[in-house]
C-alpha cells in the first residue's frame, strides 16, 4: 500500500523516527510505501488528512487547539523539546523599556500571535517591566528563523531548543531563548503523529503498524545518535557539518517510543489555552481527537 505522510514544515532531523524505517526497509518489509512530504504551507498536512486525501501528518500539538479540525484524529507523539521565542537580546531591552520589536513567525495571526504575545508579557511581568500587546509586531516569514535574525528581525517565533537553540548558539548570535516552560506555559513544541478518522475506521492495522515503526525508530536513533546522523545524510543527501551532528546529537535523546494516544499528554496544554481564551476547541472537540 502506498501511503503519504506530511510532515509539518521542511525536511529536519525532528523527522528521524519516521526516516529510519524508510531508509532500513521496515515499511518495505511490512508491505507499506511510505513517502514523506514536504507541504507548502505549515497547515496543508493537516487540511489533506482531515479531507482524507492524505493517510498521515506531523505536526505540532499546539495545532490540536489553534482550530477546530474535525475529522482530524492523533495517534500519539514522537519527538519532544523545548521551544518559544528566540529574542535579540538589545530587542529584549528595547522591550523590557516600553519599545516595540518584531517577530517573524511561520504562521502569522491568530492563535498562534497571542501565544507569542503573552510569552512576552509574561517575560515582562517576571522582571517587573510594564508591557501593552501592541509592543509586538509578528510578521509571517518562513520557517528560516536563522535567516530571519540575520536580516532584521528582532526575535523568531516558534522556535525548537534543539535546532534554533542549537543553531543560535553556533552562530554566536546574542539573544535570549524564551521557552514555554520559563513563562509557566505548557509546552507544545513536538511532533503528534495524526491520521482521520475515517483512515483509521478503515486502516486500523495500517495504523497501528506505522505507529509501531515511527516508535522503533524513535528508539534506534535515540540509542545509536551515530546511526541516525548516518540515516539522516543519506536520507537528505546532504554533506555532513558540525552544525548538523550538533543538531542531531541534541534531537536523538528527545525520541519518544512507543508511540501511543494518550489523551492525557496534551490535556494541561488545551485546559490552560482554554481558560486564557486561546483554544478554539472545547472539551469535547479535545476529546475527538482522541475518539
Amino acid at each position: 500500500m502506498k501511503l503519504q505522510l506530511s510532515l509539518e514544515w521542511f525536511l529536519n532531523p525532528d523527522h528521524l523516527p519516521l526516516i529510519a524505517g524508510i531508509e532500513l526497509g521496515w515499511y518495505r518489509d511490512a508491505g507499506l510505501d511510505l513517502a514523506l512530504q514536504v507541504p507548502d504551507d505549515h497547515y496543508d498536512g493537516l487540511a489533506a488528512v482531515a479531507a482524507g486525501e492524505i493517510a498521515f501528518a506531523c505536526n505540532e500539538p499546539l495545532h490540536m487547539i489553534d482550530a477546530d479540525r474535525p475529522g482530524l484524529r492523533a495517534l500519539g507523539c514522537f519527538f519532544e523539546t523545548d521551544g518559544g521565542i528566540v529574542l535579540q537580546r538589545a530587542a529584549g531591552r528595547r522591550l523590557l523599556e516600553g519599545g516595540e520589536v518584531r517577530l517573524a513567525s511561520p504562521v502569522a495571526g491568530g492563535v498562534t500571535d497571542a501565544i507569542a504575545v503573552e510569552i512576552l508579557a509574561r517575560w515582562c511581568a517576571a522582571r517587573g517591566a510594564a508591557f501593552e500587546p501592541a509592543q509586538v509586531r509578528i510578521e509571517s516569514a518562513g520557517f528560516e528563523h536563522l535567516a530571519n535574525l540575520r536580516a532584521g528581525f528582532d526575535g523568531a517565533w516558534l522556535c525548537f531548543a534543539n535546532f534554533e537553540g542549537v543553531e543560535a548558539r553556533q552562530a554566536g548570535l546574542d539573544t535570549d531563548f524564551i521557552t514555554t516552560d520559563d513563562v509557566g506555559l505548557a509546552n507544545f513544541s513536538a511532533l503528534e503523529l495524526f491520521t482521520s478518522q475515517g483512515f483509521l475506521t478503515e486502516h486500523p492495522e495500517v495504523v497501528a503498524t506505522v505507529t509501531r515503526l515511527i516508535g522503533q525508530g524513535a528508539r534506534l536513533c535515540r540509542d545509536d545518535p551515530g546511526q541516525a546522523a548516518a540515516l539522516w545524510y543519506a536520507y537528505s543527501g546532504t554533506t555532513p557539518s558540525p552544525l548538523m551532528d550538533a543538531i542531531i546529537a541534541d534531537t536523538c535523546p528527545r525520541l519518544i517510543d512507543p508511540v501511543v494516544r494518550d489523551a492525557t499528554r496534551w490535556h494541561a496544554m488545551w485546559a490552560q489555552f482554554d481558560r486564557l481564551g486561546l483554544s478554539q476547541v472545547d472539551r469535547d472537540g479535545y476529546a475527538a481527537l482522541y475518539a
